[in-house]
């Protein structure tokens, strides 16, 4: 038993320093496109649905004040 409990807190410790998993990372996957493994420098770049979403909603904003602050 107590061989089980080390191998198990050896295998958490491993496992939490890996910087792709866990639950920011899990969300920040559903906003950004996976990064290039072969380039460490490369940022993320947002998904193409997400943007135009954003900008949608940027725009409809800018007009409620638009016709609302006349």
């Amino acid at each position: 038993m107590i061989e089980n409990d080390r191998i198990r807190a050896e295998f958490c410790r491993i496992l939490e320093q890996r910087l792709d998993i866990g639950t920011g990372r899990m969300i920040a996957n559903w906003f950004f496109e996976p990064s290039n493994i072969f380039d460490p420098n490369a940022r993320r770049a947002p998904k193409p649905g997400l943007v135009i979403v954003a900008s949608y909603m940027l725009l409809v904003a800018a007009a409620w004040a638009v016709f609302n602050f006349q």
